[in-house]
């Protein structure tokens, strides 16, 4: 999972000491459980910042803001809606 990044100091701080993430993410654009109008996921995984290379530039193309890139590897996904 790639994820534009500006700013994100403290994250990146943070990272640099524990590498270990939990994210929650969501869309009311799919359906989840029983037919219901949303999902939402709970992901663990590992992150680095990446700030030179093939997958900043691509980022940079969709996000010019962009100085950097958030990479998780994802250790495991549990849908919650």
């Amino acid at each position: 999972m790639l994820i534009p990044a500006a700013g994100l100091r403290s994250t990146k701080a943070d990272i640099n000491v524990n590498n270990k993430v939990k994210i929650t993410l969501g869309s009311k654009e799919v359906l989840g459980f029983n037919d219901y109008q949303g999902i939402g996921f709970l992901i663990d995984g590992t992150a680095r910042f990446i700030s030179e290379g093939a997958d900043l530039d691509m980022m940079k193309e969709k996000f010019p803001f962009a100085n950097r890139v958030l990479e998780i590897t994802v250790t495991a996904s549990k849908q919650l809606l």
